[in-house]
């Protein structure tokens, strides 16, 4: 990877005139100036907002940056001035290479033409000659795979469609930056996975800027993460860490303390559990208590966790299949419905690899649980084989149904553990073979068959 930089973005900053009633814009064109002719303050009928505010960051070559933040953090205005369909209020933005940008959907097509005309149209507004495009014209279609209806008017086309037409386009003019903005959200799913296997071909070499407000696919495709918050960079640098910050900002918990070295936010302390010890081996509980009073502005709260083997003791490290205890004590200050608590495990980069709650195991607790109650949910399971690394655990609890509830309590990263298989892991997560059977014939006509059988659980 080079380090020569692709993108050098300082002080970056865009503002924008609102006005509350559409006749105030015709005011700020006439009033004003008139006002200063004859020496008076000129009155203001806007209100500015700032969607980005002193932002400065640089991407090398080769890099691979993603952004992440809240809707309105300014995600999409930083990528429109990058580049640059916007003109920045202050500040510079600086790129080295030709830009393909998918921003919104049709962005660049015009809804009359068709979809082979519009080809034409973006190609030659992303820098190809006619020569270029004539050569690579039967690649982009090919790789759009709409077939008869590349001749049909793109107001005609679905979102699904336009998304494959724009991104064959961009895929195909050799850029040396790619900017996407979500994008890839409307594609089905055979299409998607063409689409990543082209990114990461281009990742190889190229310089891509993604957005997303899927941290999972942040941290699949990003080394590095920007995270915007009300138009400020609220951290930047690797992505898992950036990734981490940013749940954890969106799920903060009011009783979080500080650790010793004062940096990162955890959840409560560990503390022994004496009512669960076996033997000399003893569980370790997530304890919450250290309040004095509810947390502020909560109406159910997890106030404390273990996670345990079917000996009682606590789990740090997994190496075989085996079943497994997660209990989960809540308060609720308010009467629930149907409460549901849940987990989700993610790996070191973040990705959601398995999960489940009380509601899809079908065992929910008691209906119309009666306010100023507390409640211990029980989840048996028997925990996969993991690829080695290290994991984290996401624990919630929630009142409603599965298709709609009301989430009352995330915490992000509650629990940790390493796993150490004793086989191998091909991929995320080992499967477990029930039976492989080889059978053939061969050239003197003699049968051949050789089976293995797995040990059941």
């Amino acid at each position: 990877m080079s380090s020569e930089w692709a993108i050098r973005v300082s002080n970056l900053s865009k503002t924008y005139r609102v006005y509350d009633r559409p006749h105030d814009r015709a005011r700020q064109w006439i009033v004003p100036p008139i006002q200063k002719a004859f020496h008076r303050t000129p009155t203001q009928y806007y209100r500015e907002v700032h969607a980005l505010e002193d932002v400065s960051f640089e991407i090398n070559r080769g890099e691979t940056l993603g952004i992440i933040g809240r809707n309105g953090s300014g995600k999409s205005t930083l990528l429109q001035l990058i580049v640059g369909t916007v003109a920045p209020t202050s500040g510079r933005i600086e790129t080295q290479g030709r830009v393909a940008a998918l921003l919104e959907l049709g962005a660049g097509f015009h809804p009359e033409f068709t979809g082979r005309e519009n080809v034409w149209l973006n190609a030659t507004l992303l820098g190809l000659s006619q020569g270029d495009i004539k050569e690579r014209l039967d690649h982009i279609l090919a790789f759009a795979e709409i077939g008869a209806a590349i001749d049909q008017p793109v107001k005609t086309y679905s979102s699904g469609m336009v998304m494959r037409l724009a991104f064959a386009v961009i895929a195909h003019v050799q850029a040396d930056i790619l900017i996407i903005d979500e994008a890839l959200a409307v594609g089905d799913a055979f299409f998607v996975q063409k689409c990543m296997r082209f990114l990461r071909t281009f990742m190889a070499q190229g310089t891509v800027v993604f957005v997303s407000h899927d941290s999972a696919a942040v941290l699949s495709l990003c080394r590095k993460a920007l995270w915007l918050e009300q138009g400020r960079v609220a951290g930047m640098g690797e992505a898992k860490t950036v990734c981490d910050g940013y749940l954890h900002g969106g799920y903060a918990l009011p009783n979080q303390v500080k650790t010793a070295e004062g940096d990162e936010p955890r959840l409560g302390k560990l503390e022994v559990d004496k009512a669960t010890s076996s033997g000399s081996a003893k569980m370790l509980a997530l304890n919450l208590r250290d309040c004095e009073q509810r947390p502020s502005g909560r109406q159910a709260w997890i106030e404390r966790i273990t996670f345990s083997n079917e000996s009682g003791c606590a789990i740090h490290t997994v190496t075989t299949r085996e079943r497994v205890f997660l209990r989960v004590w809540c308060v609720s200050s308010v009467r629930l419905t149907n409460p549901i608590v849940g987990f989700l495990v993610r790996n070191r980069f973040g990705q959601s690899l398995f999960g489940a709650n009380t509601c899809m195991s079908g065992n929910t607790l008691p209906e119309q649980l009666p306010m100023g109650t507390q409640f211990l949910a029980e989840l048996e399971f028997v925990m996969p084989v993991l690829e080695p690394g290290d994991y984290a655990m996401s624990l919630a609890l929630a009142d409603g149904s599965q298709q709609q509830h009301v989430q009352h309590h995330w915490v992000h990263d509650a629990l940790a553990f390493t796993s150490s298989p004793l086989g191998s892991c091909f991929g995320l997560i080992a499967v477990e073979m029930v039976r492989a059977q080889i059978t053939g014939v061969d050239a003197q006509g003699r049968s051949y068959e050789r089976t293995n059988h797995s040990i059941a659980l």
